[in-house]
């Protein structure tokens, strides 16, 4: 024993619910293989408890990870998750529905898609241009118009695709 400390016990591993008092509800343990999926990647993990609402995994190295990804069950369920906390190797996701997502590589290419946009609405852009009165021909400011309502629609249909809530 180094430095004078006890030996850690060994723990039971038990099927029993893992509880947390912040938590809506009990977290099932599990030791399943998954998949953390983001962009073009794909972050091989292994979830340790689930919940409808949420689970805990662990993945063999520290991943930088955007806010929303998609966990993938292997053999089993995807669901649109938002990182809730990360402590090195392991992370809380809330699953952003308590359903899972019905066609994961498609909605896991529209994720990724929604996450590439830019996050103002092309805003900020379009309000640079007016101020400096760029959009003086009636045809190009139209054309701005029509990109911008387009550009709204079309992450509309992206979030709709993955029942990503607004």
């Amino acid at each position: 024993m180094a430095f004078g400390r006890a030996a850690p016990r060994p723990v039971a591993i038990e099927a029993a619910p893992v509880g947390d008092s912040r938590r809506r509800e009990s977290r099932a343990m599990v030791i399943k293989g998954g998949k953390i999926c983001f962009g073009q990647t794909l972050v091989d993990c292994t979830i340790l408890d689930v919940s409808p609402h949420g689970a805990r995994v662990r993945t063999d190295v520290m991943v930088p990870l955007p806010e929303t990804v998609i966990v993938r069950f292997n053999g089993g369920s995807s669901y649109v998750a938002r990182v809730q906390w990360a402590r090195g190797t392991e992370i809380g996701f809330a699953f952003e529905q308590p359903e899972p997502i019905t066609d994961s590589d498609t909605a896991s290419v529209a994720l990724s898609a929604l996450n590439a946009l830019p996050p103002d609405d092309l805003g900020i852009s379009l309000r640079a241009l007016r101020s400096t009165r760029f959009f003086d021909d009636p045809a190009l400011a139209k054309a701005a118009e029509d990109a911008e309502a387009a550009y709204l629609r079309f992450k509309a249909m992206l979030k709709e695709r993955i029942r990503f809530p607004d």
